[in-house]
């Protein structure tokens, strides 16, 4: 706060999760500052999966059907209701690592016991149990000041560690933007049956929600289902948003944050792709080895690509280091999914980084259509 007034500061962009979560932008806007970003209260559509799967089903928004549990032993005894594969679920917040889409009966009850034996620390106190949904996954984005909805465009991302989307589950490692398979009717299907429903449910119940909403959504047979909501634009999908983005930002966001949202033109996007690959350091997603050396950022750094800093420091000497799980978003447009891929893994070959991994397939899902000439509304 006395940063804040010192700095006169006119606008305050609360970025990560936790601490809308525990309330930061409830505090600014006491003290009197406007804030881009949620309340407590209304922060526990990515706080909570089990209040976010509470409000969809009072509000009939379309999810996968779920049981909330409270112990060990009520999570094995609901696995009997559900079909394998089933998804396993932290309910709180656990940094995109506490979510387990198990193959097997002896994975899913594994999953409840590291939830309930503490792995997850608060954020497993209770977890919640879901009915697995099969389609092809996508994001939406919305800005919202709690009346207005503003389309700010899609993405897909990369959740799994492994190319060809095996492995656990990681925070993202790498996404695109658009994403062609939510077609402009899905889009305003989810506009209408789920976003839409979400914000006059969060009005209704007193906990209007002004920030943006990321919707992970399943593009099944019967159409987009909610997955869960984050608070935030996400990471890797706002660096894709932002490299498309032609519109001022900030006057988009401090309109949220007065609740003026409506006399605001539009967000402009360019028709391009961006394309951005995450460069992990080894060990990611368990603990990832830091200290490693980082060179070439500025000759990756060319034909329009922005390498996006997550997770680096300055080492003893001045030189940059590794100092995190995802080190570096590398970032690319092109007109086309498969030339801002070629543009990203070109800048990805110019950094030295030899205590770092990323996947060699961010966006094949598209690339491949796009060889193909596929619908790009199809679903896997």
């Amino acid at each position: 706060m006395t940063f804040c007034e010192a700095q006169r500061i006119g606008l305050v962009v609360v970025g990560p999760e936790a601490p809308l979560v525990d309330g930061l932008a409830d505090s600014l806007r006491a003290a009197g500052f406007a804030v881009f970003g949620p309340s407590r209260a209304a922060a526990q559509l990515e706080g909570s999966k089990g209040f976010t799967k509470d409000l969809c089903a009072r509000a009939n928004i379309p999810t996968g059907a779920y049981v909330r549990v409270a112990s060990e032993a009520q999570g094995l005894a609901a696995l009997d209701g559900f079909a394998i594969p089933v998804v396993i679920k932290a309910d709180g917040l656990a940094a995109g690592k506490g979510v387990t889409v198990a193959m097997t009966r002896e994975e899913a009850e594994a999953a409840i016991r590291d939830i309930f034996a503490g792995r997850f620390g608060e954020a497993g106190a209770e977890a919640v149990i879901e009915e697995f949904l099969e389609g092809e996954e996508a994001s939406f984005f919305a800005l919202t000041d709690g009346s207005t909805i503003v389309p700010f465009g899609s993405a897909q991302d990369h959740k799994r560690v492994g190319e060809g989307d095996t492995g656990p589950n990681t925070g993202g490692m790498g996404a695109y933007s658009p994403a062609p398979v939510l077609t402009a009717l899905l889009e305003g299907e989810a506009i209408e049956k789920i976003v839409a429903p979400t914000v006059r449910a969060m009005a209704e119940a007193g906990m209007p929600y002004s920030g943006v909403l990321y919707a992970g959504l399943m593009l099944t047979r019967e159409g987009p289902k909610l997955i869960e909501y984050n608070c935030r634009f996400g990471d890797p999908e706002c660096q894709v948003l932002m490299l498309r983005l032609e519109s001022d930002l900030a006057e988009l966001l401090l309109a949220c944050a007065e609740n003026r949202l409506a006399a605001c033109q539009p967000p402009r996007f360019s028709p391009d792709t961006a394309l951005t690959v995450v460069m992990a350091g080894e060990g990611y997603p368990g603990t990832p080895r830091k200290g490693g050396r980082i060179e070439g950022i500025a000759a990756a750094e060319q034909g329009g690509v922005k390498v996006f800093h997550a997770g680096t420091a300055l080492g003893a000497d001045g030189g940059l280091v590794a100092n995190g799980g995802r080190v570096l978003n590398v970032t690319a447009r092109g007109a086309s999914v498969r030339e801002a891929q070629a543009k990203a893994y070109a800048a990805v070959d110019a950094i030295g980084f030899p205590e770092g991994f990323c996947r060699r397939d961010i966006g094949w899902r598209e690339v491949e259509r796009e060889g193909t000439g596929s619908s790009s509304s199809s679903r896997t």
